[in-house]
């Protein structure tokens, strides 16, 4: 009897256990893509709803970007289990772990997803493996299905063409521009950018102005003794961040900066060339604090240190003058610069839309007695994955004001050699640009380049205008 009764509580215990597993698992009980019981692999299901209230279940996230990759309609919610809890969160805002002892389903190496940081924290303390986002858990996936490896017990997905395969998508599109975004507690990120702008010719509002107008001295309507012809800026750009929780990750950039300006000069004999004016040294320094406020939204506050020289030189007719405004490497002030994110990935992974909206306040008077204009910037952006690729068509527009005060040494140069880009009110304006972009992903690395030019552009006074940028770089995440 006694016998009897220990089998039956066996038999009990055991029940309880499958019974308990399956509550945390909601129908369908077979993943659509593998057939295998979704109650077994419970700690790395997902659960796919479309836009029209369908939805499919599978039991890992292989699974899901086959099955994501077969359908024609919009996923509106994606949801995994957290590996601790069994419970189902938004896999977009989930941290991920990539890598370990701890076998993966479906794959040929461990991915699973937490609903927090610090359960991700332990896994990877328990079992090894890195810490990642979304995208970076896609990316592994991706890998393996473009490297043809064996996805894990011995099945493999087929490619449909739909391109939800292999296809990767960043939360920063813009290798142009900073687009502000969050990294998971103890991620890493480094970057470098080079950016190359191109400026030639001068204008006056919205009217472009020949130089033989400009010059020379005492002539109508301008009557500068020197002008600007062309100017290209180049800089290098460096950036790391680091998510401190899961939610607030901080940044530094620090920038150098190359100026070249072509100018001639007019004493009345005619418009002759002039050697070329040239700086160069670091820029300002910007510390960032960002924020994730909810799955779409992003807020961060930046501020600019004054690490960027604003006593640059030049020389001519036998004389050293300091470098107009523009030649010069900072603001000379601390400045604000407050932004929101909005950033949308549909459920599939295909596509990206967001837009940024970001304010500079020049905090008062550097120095030398003038401050920069502040400054209105917001972008949007589309972007659509491509296999390994992605690209983007993106908008920003412009608006900056006038130059506050006056530097008493850039207005010798005013006075003495007179040239327009030596008076304050020749600054700041309106612009509208267009860009197109692409990036190549491999691993944790990002490769991309980004050109654009104005499609309109207005300016304060007279000064020279915009013709074309482009920018390129890499990134690493670790």
């Amino acid at each position: 009897m006694k016998i009897l009764l220990k089998y039956l509580t066996v038999v009990m215990m055991l029940f309880s256990t499958v019974a308990a597993a399956s509550a945390w698992v909601e129908k369908p009980e077979t993943c659509r893509q593998c057939g295998m019981d979704r109650d077994v692999y419970a700690a790395s299901r997902l659960l796919i709803t479309y836009a029209d209230g369908s939805t499919a279940g599978v039991c890992s996230l292989p699974c899901a970007v086959a099955e994501m990759g077969e359908s024609k309609t919009e996923v509106s919610s994606l949801k995994v289990a957290d590996y601790w809890t069994r419970e189902l969160v938004d896999a977009r805002t989930a941290t991920w772990v990539v890598g370990g002892t701890k076998r993966g389903v479906m794959s040929s190496q461990s991915i699973w997803a937490f609903g927090t940081g610090d359960g991700a924290r332990r896994f990877v303390k328990e079992y090894g493996g890195r810490t990642g986002s979304f995208e970076q858990a896609l990316n592994a996936v991706y890998g393996e299905l473009r490297g043809g490896e064996d996805a894990g017990h011995g099945h493999s997905h087929d490619h449909d063409g739909h391109g939800g395969h292999g296809s990767r998508l960043e939360t920063n599109p813009a290798f142009g521009d900073d687009i502000y975004h969050t990294h998971p507690a103890g991620m890493w990120m480094t970057s470098y950018k080079f950016m190359h702008m191109s400026m030639n010719g001068l204008r006056d509002g919205t009217t472009d102005i020949p130089v033989e107008r400009v010059t020379p001295m005492g002539s109508k309507p301008y009557g500068y003794m020197m002008a600007p012809t062309s100017m290209t800026m180049d800089m290098h750009m460096f950036m790391v961040m680091y998510g401190v929780t899961d939610r607030l990750t901080l940044m530094g950039m620090a920038n150098y900066l190359s100026n070249t300006m072509e100018m001639v000069m007019n004493m009345g004999g005619g418009n002759m060339r002039e050697p070329d004016m040239k700086t160069s040294g670091f820029g300002d320094t910007e510390v960032r604090g960002i924020y994730r406020i909810n799955k779409y939204l992003v807020g961060s506050l930046g501020l600019s240190l004054p690490t960027g020289d604003i006593n640059q030189e030049f020389q001519t007719m036998g004389m050293t003058f300091r470098a107009p405004y523009g030649m010069q490497l900072g603001s000379g002030t601390f400045d604000l610069k407050p932004a929101l994110t909005f950033n949308l990935i549909t459920g599939d992974g295909k596509w990206n839309l967001g837009g940024q909206a970001m304010y500079t306040y020049h905090a008062g008077e550097n120095k030398n007695d003038y401050s920069l204009g502040d400054s209105v910037k917001v972008t949007g952006w589309v972007q659509r994955a491509l296999g390994p690729f992605a690209a983007w068509l993106r908008l920003a527009y412009h608006n900056t004001g006038r130059i506050h005060g006056e530097d008493p040494e850039i207005r010798k140069s005013l006075l003495e050699a007179s040239s327009p880009d030596a008076s304050p009110r020749n600054y700041g304006g309106r612009r509208l640009n267009g860009f197109i972009g692409v990036n190549y992903a491999k691993g944790p690395f990002s490769f991309g380049v980004e050109a654009g030019m104005p499609f309109y552009q207005y300016v304060n006074g007279l000064q020279m205008k915009t013709d074309w940028f482009v920018t390129s770089g890499f990134q690493a995440m670790f």
